[in-house]
């Protein structure tokens, strides 16, 4: 909760003029996408020292991690109370409804059924910070890419249409795309979780996620990442590629207490 005795003058006049931006949108929306609850984004391209480079990397980048997983951990809470009994369940259920909408899984036209509510819980589950944090390295090169300085784009993500994101330098006509961009760091780490935990590319990663759950066995990122076959044309070498980083450096990146 934002606690308006405690603004600095300067954060104040920043505040006013981003509610006046936004219009209609809520305060609370306002402050979330623009990250103003986290310290300011290191200049990652002038660390000389590669450790402190990829220490302060990991612990910019974590508490977006942490928000979003804890996050999601609420939510599914209280989805698998309700998922106890699927009959009882009204299909005009706010937190069911959002949920739907949220994860781009349609609501069934008359109620809702168990198979429903398993494929629902599949996807409203978290992702191991290791593995975002390892993603979010190599796909923005520590930080120092041009989409992650000039759009907080950490994750390499795609999107199609012209003005939708940053082009790259090199661009195919024929198979034209840019790299989605972002208000802030919090959207970016928001779309990345969505794009996995919705996309029929990683439908795979999600049922590796489920069975480790019902085996009782800990989701970790070393497991998860053989899901992510379709997440770069090189496959399975950037699925290699991705491992090797996360173990050559987990005694910097966080523990997630998720």
């Amino acid at each position: 909760m934002l606690n308006l005795k405690t603004l600095t003058p300067v954060f104040a006049v920043v505040l006013l003029l981003g509610l006046l931006w936004v219009g209609k949108d809520s305060l609370h929306n306002f402050i979330e996408h623009n990250d103003f609850s986290h310290p300011a984004k290191p200049n990652f391209g002038a660390f000389l020292n590669i450790d402190e480079k990829k220490k302060a990397f990991f612990d910019y980048l974590y508490p977006f991690v942490e928000e979003t997983n804890q996050q999601i951990l609420e939510d599914r809470q209280q989805l698998k109370i309700l998922s106890k009994d699927p009959a009882k369940i009204d299909i005009d259920n706010d937190l069911i409804t959002t949920l739907s909408q949220q994860y781009d899984l349609p609501l069934p036209k008359k109620t809702i059924t168990q198979q429903w509510l398993t494929e629902l819980l599949k996807r409203v589950n978290v992702i191991p910070a290791q593995l975002v944090l390892g993603q979010a390295a190599l796909e923005s090169s520590w930080g120092t890419s041009r989409f992650a300085e000039k759009g907080n784009s950490y994750f390499g993500e795609w999107c199609f249409t012209k003005g939708c994101g940053i082009p790259p330098l090199d661009i195919d006509l024929e198979h034209y795309h840019e790299v989605k961009s972002f208000p802030s760091v919090h959207a970016a780490v928001a779309s990345y979780f969505n794009n996995i935990n919705t996309n029929d590319a990683y439908s795979e990663l999600r049922n590796i996620r489920a069975q480790l759950q019902q085996d009782n066995q800990p989701i970790t990122a070393q497991a998860l990442a053989h899901g992510l076959l379709e997440y770069s044309q090189i496959g399975h070498q950037y699925i290699q590629r991705l491992l090797d980083l996360i173990n050559s450096n987990k005694d910097l990146i966080p523990t997630s207490s998720s």
